[in-house]
This record gives structure tokens, C-alpha cells and sequence, in this order.
């Protein structure tokens, strides 16, 4: 399959030079998207008082919104038993997955939660990857709903070599999937040779900060089920539902329950194919401490990664400290609130001063995104001129977004804000820089004689 870097077996050049690594190696050495490297760059150089001339960083999914609640309380979790120097289960400890499944049990999955059926890994990222690897062979293909998550193309593919299958919605106003364009997706990926394996839905959405109707994830699990597809929900944001919606969040694992209650699954189907991803880094702003889970119930699964885990195991340090923190379930039911609290407050901020500029955006109640349309800012509707208003904003406003592109959107013109990684007094700033850039862009088309047609997409709020 065509990945970067590859060549020929022997050959040890890639596009960026030579190497003494192997083709698997070479695959690496490649950043899975282009506005990783502004990322990096823009990191040394970031906006503060005093240094004004400074860059934000609007493209990375961290969140220090709540992160002051954590830390006072993470301190107070530091006992060291002297177990913690020994080796451990490597599906987890049993504290932490006792504590963890718990806390998921409690706060959104809405089903009771086995501790024996949850796995820890170093985020969710290592997650993705041991699943990716037990469940899939190179070359088979992953379907995604788009726009996605641009990580997720490295998580499947760097080692795994798995296709990812983007699915390009009908409805622009929603950007849900029906189980008929998985369907042709799929079939279309099959006359490419590729063999779809498993279905990788995101819920509370990235880049779109929406919630999946509980009808719609039932239709697309029953579909992907019948099809003997993996069903992975990644679930990573499932505490941070700040903003009113037509739906409520409704767990997959929630899901599957009631449709084998109704008798349109077996419990042993649902058993071996559904399963959920869900981490510490994004609901609780925890990204540096490396600590995600999955939740199956399957038992050759659940056995991969006693033998895998070492490769991904979180600390023992880390993982009673984290224990002990989510045993405090007054604590944490009041983090997850006061953190909804002060994510409604930095969208608030945000998409008030797109209004006020007249940029369209997609309206979110979840997660840390605003997928905004900037379509009317483009000299041309291709990615190419795409690419060049993501480096205008870059150079001029000195801000980075996410483009649409690397979401594996369709249409040019979108871009992914995270506008939780700075506090809201510095989100006024970053605002401020970039209404400012779009109002002259406006004002140079005008001056050319183009009209700028200026309105706020209008629909459910999912």
C-alpha cells in the first residue's frame, strides 16, 4: 500500500533524504500532517504580555481550562507504597481500572462497567494502536466519518499500515453518516482491493464538537455488526457536554446494551465486536500523564494485551496517584462540572466574536472545537488556496489552525479552532487577531469589486 516514504525493500532513501532505517522505519520520519511542523514552530515562539508579537496555538486538542483543579489534587494523591517499583498487570493495575470503570460507569457510559474488561495503555493513542494491530491486518481499511480527527491517518498506519476510508457525508448540515454511504464506502474500497475491517466512530465529534443522535449510532453499529465490521467508539470527550442540543450523549456500550435487549443483537456478536476508547488527557486536560483505556469485552482482546501491554504500559506512580483521584467521586463530579463551566465561558468567547465579525461556524456543545467556514476568504474553492489563507493567517495573525484538509473534509475552506488551550483573557487576544485578519481580507476582495456574502450556518445543534 502506498504510505510515506516508502521503497523498494533495500532501497534506504525516502523523500526528505537517506537513512540506515527500514521501510517501516522510513514511514516515521514523515509528520503526519503539514501544520505539525507550524505546530512545533509556533510552540517556541508563543503570545504572552510580554511577548506580543507571539504565536497561538489554536490547532492542538489540549485543554488548561481545569488543569489548576487537577494539579492541586493530583499532589495530594502522591503516596509511593513501596509496590509501585515492582511490575504490574500489564492491562493495568487493578486500583486504577477499578477506579476508571467506575468513573466511566457513573459519569457517561451508563452501563454497569467490569474492571476485568477495561485495558490501560499510555493514552489513547497507544490504544488505537494495540487495537489497530490485534484487529487488523496491513492493507485492511478503517472507516471514518469526515471530517476526522488528522491523527487518527498516523494512529492506524505508521506501524499498523492500515487504510484509513474517510466517509464523506450528504448532509453538510450535520455531517452524519447513514448506514447506506458506509455502505458505498465500503464497496468502493473493495475495488480499490481493500478489505474494510472496522468502523473508528468519534463521539463527542473532533473537529466538530457535535454529538451523534442515539437513532443514528444505533443504525451505523447494527449496520457495521451485520457486515462482521469492529466497532470502535472513541469516547475521549465524553465529560466535556457544556452547551444544549437536540441529543444528549449516549454511550455505543449504552447502545449495544439496548439493542441486544430488543433482540437485534446477540450478546456474544456484541461481545466480540463493539468496543470504546476513552482517556484522561482531553475531559480532565491530563495529556502529559499518558493514561487511556478500552473497554471490550472480548476475551481474545482482553488476553492480547496482558502479552502487548508492556509496550504501552502507564507507570505505576502514575497509575495510583490517578486511583486514588478518581476514588474521590464528589471531586470528581465537581471537576467535570466546574471544567463545563469554563469550557461554555472560552466557546462563549469565541464564537461571540465571530459573530460580531461575521464568520460563519458550525455551532458545538461538546468537546474543545469550532469548525469554522471561511470559504468566503478564499481566492479560488480548491485546497490549494486552502493551504494559502492557512499560511496568511499563520504569517499575519500568527495563529495555527487546522485545516480542513488534514480532516479529510471534502470542500476547501474550514478549519478546525481549539480554542481551550489558553485562558479566556488570552482567547480575547487570539480573537481579536484573527476577526481583524478577516475583515481585511474582506475589505482587499471588496476593494476588487467582489461581494462578500457573511451568515452563520444555521442548523440542529447535534
Amino acid at each position: 500500500m502506498p504510505m510515506n516514504g516508502d521503497a523498494k525493500d533495500g532501497d534506504y532513501s525516502y523523500k526528505g533524504g537517506r537513512t540506515s532505517l527500514s521501510t517501516r522505519g522510513k514511514r516515521a520520519l514523515e509528520p503526519f500532517s503539514p501544520y505539525i511542523k507550524a505546530v512545533n514552530e509556533a510552540k517556541k515562539n508563543p503570545w504572552s504580555l510580554t511577548n506580543s508579537d507571539g504565536y497561538f496555538v489554536m490547532a492542538t486538542a489540549e485543554s488548561i481550562l481545569s488543569f489548576d483543579l487537577v494539579h492541586d489534587k493530583i499532589r495530594g494523591c502522591r503516596e509511593v507504597p513501596a509496590t509501585v517499583g515492582l511490575y504490574g498487570n500489564f492491562r493495568g493495575g487493578e486500583r486504577l481500572r477499578n477506579a476508571i470503570s467506575r468513573m466511566m460507569e457513573r459519569t457517561f457510559m451508563g452501563v454497569e462497567v467490569d474492571p476485568s474488561h477495561i485495558c490501560i495503555s499510555s493514552g489513547v493513542t497507544a490504544v488505537l494502536d494495540l487495537f489497530f494491530f490485534a484487529t487488523c491486518n496491513p492493507g485492511d481499511g478503517c472507516l471514518i466519518p469526515a471530517p476526522y480527527f488528522p491523527a487518527f491517518d498516523n494512529d492506524m498506519s505508521i506501524r499498523n499500515e492500515v487504510i484509513p476510508i474517510p466517509v464523506q457525508p450528504t448532509d453538510t448540515r450535520t455531517y452524519i453518516p447513514t448506514a447506506q454511504e458506509m455502505e458505498e464506502a465500503v464497496l468502493a474500497a473493495e475495488s480499490k482491493g481493500i478489505r474494510s475491517r472496522m468502523l473508528l466512530v468519534t463521539n463527542p465529534g473532533n473537529p466538530l464538537g457535535t454529538l451523534y443522535p442515539e437513532a443514528t449510532l444505533k443504525e451505523l453499529l447494527l449496520w457495521a455488526v451485520k457486515r462482521g465490521l469492529h466497532v470502535l467508539s472513541d469516547e475521549i470527550y465524553a465529560n466535556s457536554k457544556f452547551g444544549p442540543s437536540v441529543d444528549e450523549f449516549v454511550s455505543m456500550e449504552k447502545v449495544t446494551k439496548n439493542a441486544v435487549a430488543e433482540g437485534l443483537l446477540s450478546a456474544d456478536t456484541a461481545a466480540e465486536l463493539v468496543h470504546t476508547a476513552y482517556g484522561m488527557s482531553k475531559d480532565f486536560g491530563m495529556n502529559g500523564f499518558r493514561v487511556g483505556c478500552l473497554h471490550t469485552k472480548n476475551k481474545d482482546l482482553l488476553e492480547f494485551w496482558q502479552n502487548m501491554g508492556m509496550f504501552a504500559a502507564v507507570s505505576n506512580d502514575t497509575q495510583h496517584a490517578l486511583a486514588i483521584m478518581l476514588e474521590d467521586e464528589s471531586f470528581v463530579d465537581r471537576y467535570v462540572q466546574e471544567n463545563n463551566k469554563r469550557l461554555k465561558k472560552s466557546y462563549d468567547v469565541l464564537t461571540k466574536s465571530f459573530e460580531a465579525a461575521n464568520l460563519r461556524y458550525m455551532p458545538a456543545c461538546a468537546a474543545m472545537f469550532c469548525w469554522l467556514d471561511l470559504r468566503n476568504l478564499l481566492t479560488e474553492s480548491t485546497f490549494a488556496a486552502e493551504d494559502c489563507l492557512w499560511k496568511e493567517i499563520l504569517d499575519e495573525a500568527r495563529i495555527v489552525l487546522t485545516p480542513g484538509q488534514a480532516c479529510h473534509y471534502v470542500e476547501p475552506g474550514f478549519f478546525r479552532v481549539c480554542y481551550a488551550s489558553m485562558a479566556p483573557s488570552s482567547l480575547e487576544i487570539a480573537c481579536a487577531r484573527l476577526t481583524r485578519f478577516a475583515e481585511k481580507k474582506r475589505r482587499k476582495r471588496k476593494s476588487r469589486g467582489g461581494e462578500v456574502e457573511i451568515d452563520i450556518i444555521v442548523r440542529n445543534t447535534h
